[in-house]
């Protein structure tokens, strides 16, 4: 893979190479089993280029995976792509070390035309203009967040994406915080807010744990659930724990970035915080 490479990046198609290989599919068999081109598939796990949503999920689906855990390393590694290529774009031209533009260190600036001063300054404008336009709803004045990749999944959020807070209670909340504790967000419509934190599948699972910025709760989720036990969701507030084989927890007042979720499989047990993710065999 290219050295410069996002750490993301290449987690991603080290996934995505892990699956071609244990199947021992060529990259004909890709295309044909895909719909996505024998050199499509060449670029995209060589590294040379970003595989669209379409063709992780494909593959995915095609080694009986749970999108879940693909989704994540998908979004995360677009992220850090787009970062990348935005910095790439807004970095100075340099030449052996030197400043291209003006001759080296040192050297005494070149005159300008006002021609070229003006094509400068339109350039900026159309630069910070079409950077605004980008901007999701909640990255409004701040330059730094990635907006949706493209070819990401309906209403999919960007991976890390930012979890909105608010500064009083939000009018018709349902329930607020601790208030919340152990009630269902969906019976609340918390649900419809909420955002998930992370998720980590595994033995055909996915655990995520979910946030609701307008109730400030978080729960835990597991698709499938049956079978499962020992579901919790937990945070500075305590725990909340559900029943055997549930699909999800009770809501816990908490902040995303200080809670996590945990869920016993019949062989392991999987964990989810909004930095991290394990696996653990029984």
């Amino acid at each position: 893979m290219p050295a410069e490479l996002p750490d993301t990046h290449r987690r991603l198609l080290e996934e995505l190479r892990r699956l071609k290989s244990r199947h021992g599919w060529t990259f004909a068999q890709l295309a044909r089993k895909t719909g996505y081109s024998t050199a499509s598939w060449q670029r995209y796990l060589s590294g040379r280029a970003m595989p669209p949503w379409g063709a992780v999920d494909a593959l995915g689906r095609l080694a009986s995976q749970e999108d879940g855990r693909l989704r994540a390393l998908w979004e995360s590694a677009t992220a850090a792509v787009a970062r990348q290529s935005a910095a790439q774009r807004t970095a100075p031209l340099t030449r052996n070390g030197e400043e291209a533009a003006d001759g080296g260190p040192g050297a005494a600036p070149r005159p300008r035309s006002p021609t070229t001063l003006l094509a400068g300054l339109l350039g900026t404008a159309l630069l910070v203009a079409s950077s605004l336009a980008l901007l999701s709803p909640w990255d409004a004045g701040t330059a730094s967040r990635v907006p949706a990749p493209r070819g990401a999944p309906p209403n999919a959020p960007v991976w890390p994406w930012p979890l909105p807070t608010t500064t009083g209670p939000p009018a018709g909340a349902p329930c607020l915080a601790n208030g919340c504790r152990g009630r269902d967000p969906y019976r609340l419509g918390c649900d419809r807010s909420s955002v998930p934190v992370h998720a980590v599948s595994a033995g055909h699972r996915t655990l995520t744990l979910r946030y609701s910025p307008v109730c400030r709760a978080v729960w835990a989720e597991v698709a499938p659930s049956a079978g499962t036990s020992v579901l919790t969701v937990s945070g500075d507030g305590g725990a909340v724990t559900a029943p055997p084989g549930d699909a999800r927890t009770g809501m816990l007042g908490a902040a995303p970035g200080r809670a996590r979720g945990n869920v016993n499989l019949p062989d392991r047990q999987l964990g989810v915080s909004a930095g991290t993710s394990w696996v653990v065999d029984q």
